[in-house]
């Protein structure tokens, strides 16, 4: 079985679900109504919403993100979007083991709850893409969140979750809100309702790499990547290499 550096399985385990628990208590499109309607309700979260856009914009000037800031994007996107379902049932580590150096960017499992009812996922982010310095800030903040959805989608859901390569029509639902309150003061800024990551996109050596308003059609990539991949598909498709020869990374 597949582990990270500090011996964490990478692979969810189907057994847990047949556990007694609380927390897969929806349905896919209903996890994610929940999600839309936590967000319409606003005003009780503004200080959480000015901690996270804090976190998201300028979490450090050079373009870094260090383990607090991550903790508090992970604590701050909590409230703000899933209504404090992911509250210590969250673990993230770094992992640079082979297939995190070319075909995924992060990924997500679920599991038994380490020390209380229920589940708890673990995602698992690559180190030698992501902490890579020619890529902008912004490859690591999609990768993220977009791991974060799964997660809550994972702890709502259970390993249903999984259904449509992990894209199902409840992601799309979260990611186009979210994506949606982050373009109120920060259009084109994320990439969170592209299911697989385009690294040239986010690559800072390259000049085509600006933050574009994804509303216009002007310089955007001809080539719109499939909805099939994530964390439930370990191999690129051939077709996707760019001509720089790097891969496209799976969110």
């Amino acid at each position: 079985m597949e582990r990270t550096p500090s011996g964490n399985s990478i692979i969810s385990d189907s057994r847990f679900e047949q556990q007694p628990n609380h927390t897969l208590t929806s349905r896919d499109e209903e996890a994610a109504r929940q999600v839309v309607d936590h967000l319409n309700r606003g005003p009780s979260r503004w200080n959480h919403e000015d901690i996270l856009k804090v976190l998201i914009k300028q979490a450090d000037p050079n373009g870094h993100l260090d383990k607090n800031a991550l903790d508090g994007i992970l604590t701050a996107a909590d409230t703000v979007f899933f209504d404090g379902a992911l509250y210590r049932r969250v673990r993230w580590e770094w992992s640079s083991q082979e297939r995190y150096k070319t075909e995924l960017i992060g990924t997500t499992a679920l599991r038994r709850r380490s020390d209380g009812d229920g589940f708890e996922t673990l995602i698992v982010l690559s180190a030698p893409i992501l902490k890579d310095p020619k890529y902008d800030r912004r490859l690591l903040l999609s990768a993220f969140l977009h791991e974060l959805i799964h997660c809550y989608l994972f702890i709502k859901c259970g390993l249903g979750a999984r259904m449509q390569g992990g894209h199902t029509k409840g992601f799309h639902t979260i990611a186009r809100a979210i994506q949606d309150w982050v373009e109120e003061w920060h259009p084109g800024y994320l990439e969170l309702c592209n299911m697989k990551a385009n690294l040239n996109r986010f690559d800072k050596t390259r000049t085509a790499v600006q933050f574009v308003d994804p509303r216009i059609d002007v310089f955007r990539d001809d080539r719109r990547h499939g909805h099939e991949g994530c964390n439930q598909s370990p191999r690129p498709d051939n077709d996707l290499l760019e001509a720089s020869g790097v891969l496209p990374g799976y969110l």
